[in-house]
């Protein structure tokens, strides 16, 4: 099968959903094109800092065609058009075209769709309440009669509206209003094929060893972009405060330029502390092997692709639910402990981390749970057929 997919933002050294959608399908046997942004850092995508002289591309990643596109309109930040994609369909003849988000090219694919009415088309949604719609004008202009606009062309040509969460479902109901039973949840999966190669090749006993942790310590992993609501110094208080457990704290990833502050305020506070281990930005593959060294993942708040990826490496979770970003899908097995926004403190962080890892058989038993999460809900070779359906 062939297919296209057009996404807002790829970069190929990441672990987004674009990435291993791309890597699955291939694996599968399937042809496929990419069409995105000329973006190429995740930092300067996040804050919309878009240089439209960087000129287009294409080239090949693990056999898939990307193409990077500049933008034919770019209005505010909100509403970005790529130059026109309609040759590239004609020459891909795509049998599947997979949209990710609502996007100003979708009338363009809807030409085309119309033209070879064999092409199936569907779209998967992302935003949800805690990462858009946070005024009055996102919600009623931008979300409410713009977006709306282009996706209520498109709805009669889509087989299929996927959902990443259930709190994106509801923001596509009470937004767009699309009936709760045209959405489907799609979860972001993880890379279970080269988790598996991670935990044979026992990489993370290489990197304690780098790092010279003892096998006796426990290890909590966090991370993401280190950015102000990620309460990631709440963590630092909590592991600060438990000197008798033998904890080591690796945090993996980075501030950009815009939260340079905050992370130098993370290193002060994390000053002197040999137990903590600021590891920087990885690359998709490096950031699995710091999971394999892990004992438990522990994240204050605002969720990160990183949820999904220790869950995919049997980690046990501790999150923080800062309202909108609903983890219980992912929680089957008793493999997660969500604190509330009100027990989003160091003290309960504390309580928590303090009660797991003095239990064996509770971190064994949450693993357990996560790792049969991570085959019922995060393994793309189920989760692509679904989109093939």
């Amino acid at each position: 099968m062939k297919v296209v997919m057009l996404c807002e933002f790829y970069n190929e050294t990441l672990e987004y959903q674009e990435n291993l959608l791309t890597k699955y399908y291939i694996k599968h046997g399937h042809e496929v094109t990419v069409v995105t942004s000329t973006f190429e850092s995740v930092f300067d995508y996040y804050n919309d800092k878009h240089d439209n002289s960087t000129p287009p591309s294409t080239f090949y990643d693990g056999g898939a065609k990307i193409i990077k596109l500049r933008y034919r309109y770019n209005i505010l930040n909100r509403l970005r058009a790529y130059t026109s994609i309609s040759g590239i369909l004609e020459e891909a003849r795509p049998d599947l075209i997979y949209v990710h988000d609502i996007m100003p090219n979708l009338p363009e694919a809807i030409r085309y769709k119309k033209a070879h009415p064999e092409c199936r088309m569907i779209m998967d949604y992302h935003a949800d309440y805690s990462n858009s719609g946070k005024n009055w004008i996102s919600r009623k202009i931008l979300h409410g009669i713009l977006r709306k606009w282009f996706l209520d062309r498109a709805r009669p040509h889509l087989s299929k509206i996927f959902a990443i969460t259930p709190t994106t479902i509801l923001f596509l109901h009470e937004l767009y209003k699309v009936p709760v039973e045209d959405i489907e949840l799609l979860p972001l999966g993880a890379d279970l094929d080269f988790c598996a190669e991670v935990r044979e090749r026992e990489e993370g006993n290489i990197l304690r060893r780098k790092l010279g942790i003892t096998d006796n310590a426990i290890v909590i992993v966090t991370g993401g972009k280190l950015e102000p609501w990620k309460k990631t110094e709440l963590l630092i208080e909590a592991v600060r405060a438990l000197p008798s457990l033998r904890l080591e704290l690796v945090i993996i990833g980075d501030s950009g330029p815009k939260f340079a502050d905050y992370k130098a305020s993370l290193l002060k506070a994390a000053n002197a502390m040999l137990n903590i281990h600021f590891v920087g930005w990885l690359e998709a593959k490096d950031i699995y092997k710091y999971l394999d060294l892990a004992d438990l993942a522990v994240f204050p708040a605002s969720q990160s692709i990183l949820w999904q990826q220790a869950i995919a490496m049997g980690l046990p979770l501790v999150v923080g639910d800062v309202g909108g970003q609903d983890i219980s899908y992912l929680n089957l097995h008793d493999n997660i402990v969500i604190l509330p926004k009100h027990r989003i403190r160091a003290d309960c962080l504390v309580e928590e981390i303090s009660r797991i890892v003095s239990d064996p058989d509770c971190l064994k038993t949450m693993g357990e749970g996560a790792r049969a999460v991570a085959d019922e809900q995060l393994n793309w070779d189920r989760l692509i057929e679904r989109t093939l359906r």
